[in-house]
């Protein structure tokens, strides 16, 4: 049997942005590289799809350097094609640092296809240092001229992004703009020279929008006033819940609605944050689909969007919430976006924080966990959305938010909490759910009740949840639930994952 330096742990990723560097020729390189060197692969880590400009999400590296960091691992190097695929990191510290956690720990890294051997001597660091710069700057080049492919996409006259919005569908056309057909949610174009436009949709929402801005215009009404008349008549909105202020203002404010693609309105670069952009930053194409509404009408909109503009005192914004704590004996947000004369909840954001902060600031102690929760909810839901792709299938939502799998089948998400009011909690867990939401599956995720670390999941099928509102995980019924327990969404994914040749074909 080899000694333990003689064993050795491979690491593969394989980016979308790269898909020459297959997972199969990284393998086939590596075993190479351990048959010269008389290496045994013991182990393989690997990350599919995903970005090497952050470490978050690439739970095949993370899963690597913790095992080798709690010193349980029987193999003494770490086998990587290149600089490049152990990552592509904005900072060169952050790769390095990653690399002398494995070090120090008694396990090297060694770099396959480069030129230079990674044995700590002064020209290798040098020349690592600079793969690393051009690893990261191969991203941030990529991300520059993929801007300026969507850009020119937009300017001329085509469509970025999925969702048509209310009243409006999307329609795949050639270069020429000549129809194909239109799309389907979720669907997506299939050929290069395929572009997508938007069209006027639904003859019943178009008519719709049109009195939305008969009621804002002509008859002076505020935003709040229009969603509740157009609730009052049994109206959704585009999402397929009631209207608010902010999803008539939508109506009201964006220019697609006055036939011009926009693009670039928000951005999220290089793995950062998602940020609002200016509008000098806006990318547009003008009158590239068929208006809704005339321009004037348009423009008259905004010219009376911006007079009802409001610079409210924080005094002022937290008097309300006040306010409202009063009237309802609680504080929630629906109760903020209904609550008439309030100001918006992205003011309390710019304001104070969060609305959870502002809520602190009146004495108000009841939302933290549900902002938690809501957060835990999102990560599950782009987990999955972004999973199940990377695994050959396919997703969509569904009118009510349900990620659907492969056209097959629907989820749903929910976060439990110990029932404990103490820090070390118990061991009964409370999972909420809506019994008029019927999903296929129920993915609950198990939170102590003062964190939000993940503790585990629960995958269940819809049908053997309990008719009510409450499930309680207990001593009592633990056991029987555990067939349903995973420590990570990954064994759910992978049920999840296609062929290609089994997946959905998209409209061509």
């Amino acid at each position: 049997m080899l000694a333990r330096a003689q064993k050795a742990a491979q690491y593969v990723r394989m980016s979308t942005d790269m898909q020459k560097h297959s997972i199969e020729n990284q393998a086939a390189a590596i075993a190479l590289y351990a048959a010269q060197n008389g290496l045994e692969i013991v182990r393989t880590y690997e990350d599919v799809g995903k970005s090497g400009l952050r470490i978050k999400g690439r739970s095949g590296l993370k899963q690597l350097i913790s095992d080798v960091v709690s010193g349980s691992v029987n193999f003494s190097k770490i086998l990587v094609y290149d600089v490049s695929r152990w990552g592509r990191f904005q900072d060169n510290d952050e790769s390095a640092h990653y690399e002398f956690l494995c070090r120090s720990s008694g396990v090297q890294v060694e770099y396959c296809a480069e030129q230079f051997t990674n044995d700590g001597s002064v020209a290798a660091a040098l020349l690592k240092n600079v793969k690393r710069a051009m690893a990261g700057e191969f991203s941030r080049d990529l991300s520059a001229k993929v801007f300026t492919g969507q850009s020119r996409t937009v300017r001329a006259g085509f469509r970025i992004g999925s969702t048509p919005g209310f009243g409006l569908k999307r329609v795949l056309v050639d270069e020429a703009k000549n129809r194909i057909a239109d799309l389907a949610f979720g669907q997506q174009k299939s050929l290069r020279g395929q572009h997508t436009i938007l069209s006027l949709g639904n003859p019943n929402e178009v008519k719709l929008i049109h009195y939305v801005y008969d009621l804002f215009l002509d008859d002076g009404k505020s935003l709040n006033e229009i969603a509740r008349v157009l609730n009052s008549a049994g109206s959704v909105s585009a999402s397929g819940y009631p209207w608010y202020w902010y999803s008539v203002r939508e109506l009201l404010a964006n220019e697609k609605y006055m036939g011009n693609s926009v693009y670039n309105r928000s951005s999220r670069k290089l793995g950062g944050r998602y940020q609002k952009n200016p509008k000098s930053e806006w990318v547009r194409g003008l009158a590239a689909f068929d208006a809704v509404v005339s321009p004037e009408r348009f423009a008259e909109a905004q010219e009376r969007l911006r007079t009802n503009i409001v610079r409210h005192t924080s005094s002022f914004m937290l008097d309300v919430l006040t306010a409202i704590w009063c009237s309802h004996g609680e504080l929630k947000i629906d109760y903020v976006l209904d609550f008439e004369g309030a100001p918006a909840i992205n003011s309390y954001r710019a304001r104070f924080g969060s609305l959870t902060l502002a809520f602190d600031l009146i004495g108000y102690k009841g939302r933290k966990n549900r902002l938690n929760n809501l957060e835990i909810r999102r990560e599950m839901r782009r987990k999955i959305m972004s999973g199940v792709p990377e695994r050959g299938g396919s997703t969509s939502v569904d009118w009510k938010f349900h990620p659907r799998i492969n056209s097959e089948f629907t989820v749903s998400v929910g976060v439990g909490r110990t029932k404990s009011s103490s820090p070390v909690g118990s061991n009964e867990w409370q999972f909420g759910y809506r019994s008029n939401k019927k999903p296929d599956f129920y993915i609950i995720a198990r939170v102590d009740k003062i964190g939000t670390t993940i503790r585990d999941y629960f995958v269940i099928p819809y049908i053997f949840l309990p008719h009510g509102a409450w499930l309680t995980v207990s001593g009592k019924n633990y056991s029987r639930l555990n067939a349903f327990r995973m420590e990570t969404l990954d064994p759910f994914l992978d049920l999840c994952a296609r062929d290609a040749l089994d997946e959905p074909q998209s409209v061509a």
